[in-house]
């Protein structure tokens, strides 16, 4: 994302969300925030995201930071808001850079939208699962990226959290990439996730996520992919026949800080805070891969929807690889990442 779209986009939102925006500063001045601080009183942090309260990122993560953070020192607290209450991914991403909000939690494809190489994480197969995600993005490999979002935005990465293995769900069968010939599958608006849409073998559309629903129930969209959880959440499963095991995108989110508000915080409240999103970071991994077994093992005994555990994940993961091995502006992570001689065949 080149400056002058910055601009433009944040002028847009400005203008467009006057209504929003005070609604949201009437709620900080009730907080206390903008005020001159007492010194009695924590440094209240303002986090926003969009996920829903029952996603585990939220009931396993942040909505859990405060308290976390309380344990160990009462000199800093966090106020989240949740669901979107303060906007669209998009536009907490230029609260965040506009100091008007202290952290956010946002993923790859949108954080590639102005910082184009951290686009790879959600990229079809460009990693093997959520443990490699993790690794990854955690790695030298990717330092120079968040280092970079850094340097231009002053967003600086506390953590990678994961989100889940994302898998299709249709009203027919699928388990190879020809099964999506003309398979108009919902998938974020983003070109990164587009883009994997396309090199899965379907025909992606762009679907706002709070219409998915009415989409497949009404037949405009024949499928969509999310983690597990949060096609429970979302209620796909009652629309949708079979859960088909692609596991193509390992999904993840990463927690940003502003630069600014980071530089304000003592070195004991960084460290108290960095250590706390980390640890949530585990609890996370660990509530989202417990819900999918819990949910596939359910689903399989009560019939809401048929498993399809067979899925030919090699011919879709060869096809991916091919069609993001040049072209993008992460081509060569991709390839870098993709061509790890420690990956096997897990799957």
């Amino acid at each position: 994302m080149n400056k002058e779209y910055f601009i433009g986009s944040r002028l847009s939102w400005l203008l467009g969300g006057a209504v929003r925006r005070t609604l949201v500063l009437g709620t900080l001045v009730l907080c206390g925030c903008g005020s001159e601080k007492d010194p009695e009183e924590p440094l209240m942090l303002r986090m926003a995201h969009v996920y829903d309260v029952t996603a585990p990122t939220h009931a396993y993560g942040a909505d859990l930071i405060s308290e976390r953070i309380r344990q160990k020192t009462d000199d800093l607290d966090v106020t989240v808001y949740p669901s979107g209450q303060l906007g669209t991914e998009a536009e907490l991403l230029e609260q965040l850079v506009a100091g008007e909000l202290d952290i956010a939690i946002s993923g790859p494809a949108f954080l590639g939208m102005w910082h184009p190489p951290i686009g790879v994480l959600d990229a079809a197969f460009a990693t093997r699962d959520l443990d490699h995600m993790l690794e990854v993005a955690r790695s030298k490999e990717m330092a120079p990226e968040w280092e970079a979002l850094r340097n231009k935005y002053d967003v600086r990465v506390l953590d990678t959290w994961a989100y889940g293995s994302r898998h299709l769900t249709s009203n027919v069968p699928i388990r190879h990439p020809d099964d999506l010939d003309g398979f108009r599958l919902r998938m974020p608006g983003s070109k990164t996730f587009q883009s994997s849409g396309e090199a899965l073998g379907a025909s992606p559309m762009p679907i706002a996520f709070s219409e998915v629903y009415v989409a497949l129930n009404q037949g405009i969209a024949d499928g969509q992919e999310n983690p597990v959880p949060v096609i429970k959440s979302m209620g796909f499963h009652e629309v949708q026949d079979y859960l088909n095991l692609t596991g193509h995108i390992q999904s993840s989110v990463q927690i940003l800080v502003n630069e600014r508000t980071w530089k304000r915080l003592t070195p004991n409240q960084r460290q108290m805070l960095s250590e706390s999103v980390q640890e949530l970071g585990v609890e996370v991994y660990e509530g989202l891969v417990r819900d999918e077994k819990k949910l596939i093992k359910e689903w399989q005994k009560d019939g809401a929807m048929e498993i399809i555990d067979d899925v030919d994940v090699d011919a879709f993961r060869e096809r991916c690889r091919k069609y993001f091995s040049k072209g993008f502006a992460f081509s060569d992570v991709y390839n870098r990442i993709t061509a790890d001689p420690s990956e096997g065949d897990s799957e």
